[in-house]
């Protein structure tokens, strides 16, 4: 480009003309991830439990039948054969 030079133009005018650009840029970036370092440790988990389940077999309350014979009538040792 010239240089301006005021010396050479007596009777000139400067004017300002604002000038809008429309120019597309494209940005593709790189993503650079940095996987930080390996950590271990160890934390103190207190756990309530929330849900109560019910057993899938029930057991019935055991019952005491008298035992050998007691107010009931035994049979012969032949005949229970």
């Amino acid at each position: 480009m010239s240089a301006y030079n005021v010396e050479s133009y007596h009777n000139c005018c400067e004017f300002t003309v604002p000038i809008k650009l429309n120019i597309p840029i494209h940005i593709e970036p790189t993503v650079a991830i940095k996987t930080p370092n390996d950590v271990r440790e160890k934390l103190n988990i207190h756990v309530e439990p929330d849900i109560y389940l019910k057993p899938e077999v029930k057991a019935v309350q055991p019952v005491c039948h008298p035992q050998n014979g007691y107010e009931k009538y035994q049979l012969p040792a032949e005949q229970t054969a």
